[in-house]
């Protein structure tokens, strides 16, 4: 994934936007990224797993309508291979492998921009937790389960922020119309990072539901032989070979493993103009719609590069884990590690 980091401007009387701002992450999701940055894994052998489901979309479809729309007359069609329910105020869509959703409540969303509040009266992060919590308990338990030595961690929240700026006197006042929390899972102790293991619960500033995102798998053992795991720094030492491939920026120097206040400041040099901003190492699980043959231990990287004119870009992917891992067509990164 390459995002580009530009500078905007608007000639006008008012510029009004809006856009999810990370706000802060939970002391558990700071803790993997420093560790995962000074150490790598805490293991030295992980099983590889793969993606399970014992549910089929019509039942999946069941479970969640029973719960967030009871009675409502709604309408069921195939978008490519998943499938797609509307209703007066609803979007769902369900993956073909059932075990991933994404739902909208319209009319939640409609009011959502009058109910803006002050950006310093956003939810909190305990708030929300505990709200996100009660709403999975309350309406995804059919399809949010959790196996022996699994837990659900709350990971981080966002808010959608509107502004409004009056370009005559420069003046910006800015107002929080939604607040969002994600939560992930543990595997004995062990994070998935990725996209697979995710709930994405949005609510609005009356604590109403505009939307939600899952992607929850059952994960079964793959393979009976655990794949050994290379050390912290042969871990950087992979993004810093992969991030240089997707720059054209060739490797001067071995990346050292940071200290844990660098490693918190997430300023480390991995290449000329290259800064490693996060690490996140556990079970690399890309979601239901990456279609990776097995979830293998990995590392989520976010890098960010600045080339010889100035600008900035952003650079995301994930590196395998694994002393001898499995090279997947799928997966970029093993291909040019392999």
């Amino acid at each position: 994934m390459k995002t580009n980091l530009l500078n905007l401007s608007v000639v006008g009387l008012f510029l009004a936007a809006g856009s999810m701002l990370q706000a802060e992450d939970f002391a558990q999701a700071t803790a993997i990224k420093q560790t995962s940055m000074t150490q790598g894994f805490a293991q030295t052998a992980l099983p590889v797993l793969h993606r399970a489901t014992a549910s089929s979309q019509a039942q999946v479809s069941a479970a969640l309508l029973a719960k967030l729309c009871a009675g409502c007359a709604v309408t069921k069609t195939a978008q490519g291979a998943n499938l797609h329910i509307s209703g007066e105020n609803l979007d769902l869509s369900i993956s073909p492998d059932a075990t991933s959703a994404d739902f909208r409540n319209l009319s939640v969303q409609a009011k959502a921009h009058s109910l803006a509040k002050p950006l310093e009266e956003k939810m909190s992060l305990t708030a929300l937790e505990q709200a996100g919590r009660a709403f999975i308990a309350s309406n995804l338990a059919d399809v949010i389960t959790l196996g022996a030595g699994e837990q659900m961690a709350a990971l981080s929240t966002d808010y959608r922020i509107e502004g409004l700026q009056n370009v005559s006197t420069g003046a910006v006042t800015r107002s929080v119309a939604a607040n969002r929390v994600v939560f992930g899972r543990t595997l004995n102790g062990v994070p998935v990072v990725g996209n697979g293991s995710r709930v994405v619960v949005t609510f609005a500033n009356d604590g109403s539901v505009e939307s939600f995102h899952y992607d929850w798998p059952k994960y079964e053992t793959a393979t009976a032989t655990a794949q050994g795991l290379v050390s912290a720094s042969s871990i950087l030492a992979r993004v810093q070979q992969v991030v240089g491939t997707r720059t054209g920026v060739t490797p001067t120097f071995t990346v050292q493993v940071p200290s844990l206040t660098a490693a918190a400041a997430g300023a480390v040099d991995l290449n000329p103009g290259t800064k490693l901003q996060s690490l996140q190492c556990g079970y690399y699980d890309p979601g239901a719609a990456a279609g990776y043959a097995e979830v293998q231990p990995g590392c989520v990287y976010h890098v960010v590069y600045a080339d010889t004119t100035g600008i900035r870009q952003g650079y995301s992917g994930a590196v395998p884990g694994g002393l001898r891992f499995e090279v997947d067509a799928k997966w970029p990164e093993t291909q040019v590690l392999k």
